[in-house]
């Protein structure tokens, strides 16, 4: 497994993603993410994240960003309109994760979901 800039999980996910898809990256962060599958894969996209500082950094990274809260829901996007919506370590953040996981489905025909080992060593020494 290749670690790219720091995350074991980017390289699984790209595995799941074909060349030129229109993905949705959901609590994108600083927009790393996409611009790897942008990089990699020649995805069209766009981060989502409701922290002003990581929408800044994902402008920066010249990643396409929404600034808004997952929990008001996906209604600004057309259903079916990506071909995938990743999640990357956010999901257990959301309140309401199974509302979250319908919506993903809703405007994407296929979700992909990451989550952090909590149970890792340098989690439970931390």
């Amino acid at each position: 497994m290749t670690n790219v800039l720091g995350r074991f999980d980017f390289d699984v996910i790209a595995k799941w993603i074909r060349p030129g898809e229109k993905l949705l990256d959901l609590g994108c962060g600083d927009g790393s993410l996409l611009r790897y599958l942008q990089e990699q894969k020649g995805v069209l996209g766009y981060g989502v994240d409701n922290d002003p500082d990581n929408v800044l950094a994902c402008i920066r990274n010249g990643v396409n960003v929404v600034q808004f809260d997952l929990e008001a829901g996906l209604s600004g996007f057309e259903d079916g309109f990506f071909d995938h919506v990743v999640m990357s370590l956010s999901l257990q953040t959301v309140r309401h994760t199974e509302q979250m996981l319908t919506e993903m489905l809703r405007v994407g025909r296929e979700a992909v979901v990451s989550f952090p080992n909590f149970g890792h060593r340098s989690h439970r020494e931390a």
